[in-house]
């Protein structure tokens, strides 16, 4: 009796403690119930029919949004067609931009039909005020009714209900649905409405600002609203001969225009328009079947009568069984089931889960005070036997002569699978893998014989049910009886399982990478052993991929290591999973990665292998929310026709590997002697570019530059150019690596300086304006200091005022030793010339030693540049770039301008100047210009 009492006080506060704070937890769970119970609506006669702004109008009529004069266009051929309501679901909170008559013909088109419903809503003021955003004046004004499109969003993101009506102050708007369902001529008028009225007493005087929701109701499941396409209605009024006499819902239902609505109303579809949400309301309050939510009052007074049913419990002591849980379990049924009765016979919802968990808590402080007592009776009988044993953290099980088991520790009987064991033969009760059994059956046999203690030398593999097998060290040591005689056993079994998974923890650290997991080159060579003394033995082909990640460097010099090592990690993710399971993957070191493929077929077989790894790790990588581009170059090698010594076969893989990544797509090749005939190549433009030098066969054509604001021309940038044959001109792009590591950039660069200020000066004595024209400066011609000399000799040869001069350094040479080159750069600077940065953003810099260059420029790079309307880490990047310069008193050039609406997003940021074929191609001779069009463009 005492314990049912606890109980159900047990219950009761549970109930209490839950109407009085409800966790988010017990809410969502209520959620869940109600979307498991949701009724479904009953089909209507004439449903509401959906003209939906689809994927397929979008494509046919372009993009959103569209001019009104093409929605005055539909809404006068469904006044045509005698719809009888149009919900028009479809803010216009501003005046069309592009057509002004647009907003006036849909005003007339809606007066016309006099039967439509425009949407207002809520809107957030910067100074926190709500706002009552709407359709502007004229087509407020024309509309019959308004309509408020606010729903509410549940804890767990999804929508189920509806307020009928809300708005700011007193002057509350119905919703949509319901002002719709108010022009068909049969809305409930000055009936009642519906609903969860919101609470009177605790409201206070309203607010004007306040958005004041009341009659809250929630919405059954639809069976589905026939739809039909914007673009098709508009192309073909035919169509709309199936709207006669039925209401019309107008939205957007087509991907990325938002709009959806997560909502188990839409049954097994995860999300519905809003648009179709709206005409699903038209048809439940058009049909009745609005369900309403029952008031927090009622749900409390539900569960504690339901907890109160405790009382039905028959009296007595509690009895073990399954009669006890069964009856619990239709005790936790019955809230579920009343909730269910309510929701379907009275379309009303009553939360179940408050009287779930007090009847739970009931329950289990009245069974568990039971079982409490139950087990203090049986402790009082057995609390002083085996003790000691019982405390043993290893098993310990006693056999007789005939090695049956007379007794087992609590550790002993889970090893034995949790089976009550005594009376069972050991070596067949006991759950041993292999030969286990065997070989302590032998040890029993010994110890009974010699009398004396057996230590067995090798572990045991204990396969516990459900489990994973567990390693035991085990001994055996005799009995005696009163004639000193053996007769029977005592067996330990030690578990080492941790132990011997430390030790293999040990191993694998030495034979695994770590942040990868996969192998490493300790356990590459084994493996590579083993295989080419296969191929050796038995014949076949083996081959070796060398694979190294492009631009890998960039990410972890820009985006930082941890970036990188999640791009590893990744990387070898995928490899893992696109290599057969006989492949061997090991991670070589960095960013390089070594696959071993036994018994192929031949070199097209690995050329097929290894193009669908170079595609799969081309695939684009998102880590710890930063999305990169990723490619790979692999360099392949064969066994036994490459060699069949280890060191040998990785070398010629990894030039191999190089010889793919000078190549500028991402791809593979394989090791032959024909890489020779690329190093005479690179040695051959070597000797090209020497004579190119002394021949005079280099040319500067220069781009313009072009200030945002004004449109004005205001410099050039030299570009080099080599004119290795009559008909070909070649791009630095293919020379300059060679001329970096051969020192001719030095030569070349100052062929470069000279040159420029030459044209320049070429420019100023035909009479034309002097405009700065900027050079590019390696990193090689910055670490031997002879710049300065070199633009110092070229300005007192040319005569050409060091203000019209300007070097342009990358922001990776910048920072390889930025003390260097800040002493190079005042120098540089002292003599006149102007400083530019070019690249800003692809490398690594250091702001203090940005602050101290003496920097007039920062050059946003063309990376950035090229999707900055598209994607917002470059648009945020580029923002930020042209904030941070503008502080240091820097101007800003944004390379790659080729399109207007990156020109329009870089003067949106002040940004100050641009370059890229939007204004021009690289010309020669400082005869660059726009053309008509994209000058008249820049003036605009």
């Amino acid at each position: 009796m005492l314990e049912r009492r606890s109980g159900w006080l047990a219950g009761c506060v549970v109930v209490l403690l839950l109407a009085w704070h409800e966790p988010s937890g017990v809410t969502r769970l209520d959620l869940l119930v109600y979307d498991l119970l949701l009724p479904k609506r009953p089909a209507t006669a004439q449903p509401a029919i959906v003209i939906a702004i689809d994927d397929e109008s979008l494509a046919r009529l372009g993009r959103w949004p569209w001019p009104r004069s093409v929605h005055a266009a539909l809404l006068n051929q469904l006044h045509a067609a005698e719809a009888s309501v149009i919900g028009l679901a479809v803010m216009f909170a501003e005046p069309d931009a592009t057509d002004p008559a647009s907003d006036d013909a849909l005003a007339s088109a809606i007066k016309r039909h006099g039967r439509v419903v425009l949407p207002v809503a809520a809107a957030l003021q910067p100074d926190r005020n709500i706002s009552e955003s709407g359709p502007v004046a004229g087509l407020r004004a024309s509309a019959m009714l308004l309509g408020h499109a606010d729903a509410e969003v549940d804890l767990d993101g999804q929508v189920r209900r509806i307020y009928l009506r809300a708005g700011l102050g007193q002057a509350a708007h119905p919703a949509f649905a319901l002002a719709a369902v108010g022009l068909t001529g049969i809305a409930p008028g000055t009936v009642a409405l519906p609903g969860l009225r919101r609470d009177e007493s605790s409201a206070g005087v309203l607010s004007p600002q306040a958005w004041v929701r009341d009659h809250e109701v929630l919405l059954p499941m639809t069976p589905g609203q026939p739809r039909m396409s914007y673009a098709s209605a508009l192309a073909s009024p035919d169509l709309l001969s199936q709207v006669r006499g039925r209401a019309v819902f107008i939205g957007i239902t087509a991907s990325g225009l938002g709009g959806e609505l997560m909502t188990p109303v839409s049954g097994n579809q995860s999300t519905m328009p809003a648009v179709e949400f709206q005409a699903n309301a038209f048809e439940a309050i058009r049909s009745h079947t609005l369900i309403e939510r029952a008031p927090d009052g009622w749900r409390l007074a539900f569960a504690l009568l339901l907890v109160s049913g405790l009382a039905l419990w028959p009296s007595g002591p509690l009895r073990s069984g399954w009669r006890p849980l069964l009856l619990v379990s239709a005790m936790l049924c019955l809230p579920l089931l009343a909730s269910a009765a309510l929701l379907q016979l009275g379309r009303v919802w009553v939360a179940p889960l408050s009287a779930i968990l007090g009847l739970l808590a009931a329950c289990s402080v009245w069974l568990g005070l039971g079982i409490r007592t139950n087990r203090l009776q049986l402790a009082r009988t057995r609390q002083h036997s085996l003790a000691t044993l019982d405390a043993i953290g290893d098993g310990v099980i006693t056999v007789d002569a005939q090695l049956a088991i007379r007794y087992a520790n609590p550790v002993a009987r889970y090893q034995l699978a949790g089976a009550d064991p005594v009376g069972l033969p050991l070596v067949n009760t006991l759950p041993l893998a292999a030969d286990g059994a065997k070989r302590l059956g032998s040890a029993l046999d010994e110890c009974l014989r010699s009398a004396t203690e057996v230590r067995l030398a090798n572990y045991l593999e204990l396969l516990l049910e459900g489990g994973a097998p567990r390693s035991v060290r085990a001994s055996v040591s005799p009995l005696f009886g009163p004639d000193q005689r053996p007769d029977g056993a005592v067996v330990v079994l030690s578990d080492t399982t941790d132990q011997v998974a430390s030790a293999g923890r040990l191993r694998h650290a030495a034979t695994h990478d770590a942040l990868t997991n996969l192998p490493n080159r300790v356990m590459l060579h084994e493996r590579l052993g083993l295989a080419l003394a296969r191929v050796q033995r038995h014949g076949g082909m083996a081959a070796i991929l060398f694979l190294d990640l492009d631009r890998f460097k960039r990410i972890n010099d820009s985006l930082g290591h941890r970036q990188g090592d999640e791009v590893l990690k990744v990387t070898a993710a995928r490899l893992s999973a696109i290599c057969r399971s006989t492949d061997f993957v090991a991670r070589w070191g960095g960013d390089e990665f070594v696959v071993l493929m036994e018994d192929v077929t031949g070199p097209q077989a690995v050329a097929a292998a290894a193009a669908k790894l170079v595609a799969v790790l081309g695939e684009e990588i998102e880590a710890n929310g930063t999305r990169m581009t990723s490619s790979c170059s692999v360099g392949v090698v064969m066994a036994p026709q490459d060699g069949l010594e280890i060191d040998l076969l990785l070398a010629k893989a990894d030039t191999a590997m190089y010889h793919a990544k000078s190549h500028p797509d991402p791809g593979f090749h394989f090791y032959s002697s024909d890489l020779k005939i690329w190093t005479r190549e690179r040695l051959a433009i070597e000797i090209d570019l020497r004579h190119g030098l002394r021949d005079g066969l280099f040319e500067l054509h220069y781009q313009p530059q072009y200030e945002l604001r004004h449109g004005a021309l205001v410099g050039f940038e030299a570009l080099l150019r080599w004119r290795r044959a009559p008909d070909l001109l070649v791009l630095p792009d293919q020379f300059i690596a060679v001329a970096e590591e051969t020192g001719l950039i030095v030569e070349i660069g100052a062929w470069v300086v000279l040159q420029a200020t030459k044209d320049l000066a070429a420019a100023l004595a035909s009479g034309r304006q002097a405009l700065p024209i900027a050079v590019n400066v390696s990193a090689r011609q910055c670490m031997n200091r002879g710049i300065v000399e070199v633009v110092r000799n070229a300005l007192q040869q040319t005569g050409v005022p060091p203000r019209l001069l300007k070097l342009e350094i990358t922001e990776t040479t910048a920072m390889t030793d930025a003390a260097q080159v800040s002493d190079l750069l005042e120098e540089i600077s002292a003599l006149g010339v102007r400083i530019s940065v070019d690249d800003f953003g692809t490398g690594y810099s250091s702001l203090a030693y940005l602050k101290r260059f003496p920097i007039d420029e920062l050059k946003i790079d063309r990376s950035f540049v090229q999707d900055v309307t598209t994607d917002p880490d470059d648009a945020a990047i580029v923002r930020a770039t042209i904030a941070l310069a503008h502080e240091l008193g820097i101007l800003v050039v944004a390379e790659g301008v080729e399109t207007d609406a990156q020109r329009r997003f870089l003067t949106a940021q002040n940004c100050d100047m641009a370059q890229g074929y939007l204004y021009g191609r690289p010309q020669p001779h400082l005869q660059a210009a726009p053309s008509a069009q994209v000058r008249s463009g820049l003036v605009a």
